[in-house]
């Protein structure tokens, strides 16, 4: 079991993060959701340190235990081993074909030699259906194609915890699907993960919990039919019903 503790971020007066508690079972697949603003995308950017926040721990599967607002460059390098992260913005290297973008972290971290990474790095690319694609650049590629290969570059690292920042955000709507599909498949495979997403429907079909955050606090954890269709606090239930507003056509033929 991961354990998360008492993780608070702010930026300058806004509270963002305000002592979060959180505990991540092997095989969860955790979405995310709540109002824009809210700290969803910081939890994630804290629990890989990519943001340093005022407090908080996380203790891994392991049971080692590192501060998350005071970690040695030694321990930051042991959790963003444990970790993969999944931009909204692919942050693919552009200089790099999809094959050695997703074998980069493979040779540079890990320190393998380029024809044991080159193996696990089209065996990725196949997972997600871009083999064919293995000596295309970034630009010669769709969002779509992109994103599914930085999904690819993150599964080879064999995370234990998988954590994906809005992945859809920035496709056009057409695409979104083949990504869908590539994280859906990931979590068929057991992957533990936290996902932070703006697709209801998605979040309902694919995670084994979800977890409602407002104002930084966790207002709701539980399963997704507990969430989303018998919310405990009326902040949650307003949430949906605003949601579900937004949803309905604005006429009718």
């Amino acid at each position: 079991m991961i354990e998360i503790k008492d993780l608070k971020k702010q930026f300058k007066n806004n509270v963002v993060l305000d002592g979060v508690n959180l505990d991540i079972h092997k095989g969860d697949v955790i979405g995310i959701i709540g109002p824009s603003g809210t700290g969803k995308s910081t939890l994630l950017r804290c629990v890989n340190r990519l943001v340093r926040p005022e407090s908080g721990s996380i203790t891994l599967d392991t049971g080692r235990k590192i501060d998350l607002a005071d970690a040695s460059r030694k321990e930051l390098l042991e959790l963003r081993q444990y970790t993969g992260m999944v931009f909204q913005n692919f942050n693919l290297l552009e200089r790099k074909t999809a094959l050695e973008n997703v074998m980069e972290g493979l040779v540079i971290v890990k320190k393998m030699d380029k024809k044991q990474a080159r193996a696990i790095a089209e065996a990725r690319l196949k997972d997600v259906g871009l083999l064919d694609w293995a000596d295309h650049y970034p630009k010669h590629l769709s969002g779509g194609q992109q994103q599914r290969v930085a999904i690819a570059r993150a599964l080879a690292m064999e995370p234990s915890l998988l954590l994906l920042d809005e992945p859809t955000s920035a496709l056009d709507p057409e695409l979104v699907g083949e990504v869908l599909e590539t994280i859906k498949k990931a979590a068929g495979e057991g992957y533990t993960m936290m996902l932070v997403s703006h697709e209801m429907n998605f979040v309902k079909n694919v995670a084994t919990r979800v977890i409602f955050l407002d104002k930084g606090k966790i207002l709701e954890d539980g399963t997704p039919k507990q969430v989303f269709d018998h919310p405990e606090h009326d902040r949650v239930r307003e949430f949906f019903t605003k949601m579900s507003r937004m949803e309905e056509p604005e006429y009718y033929v």
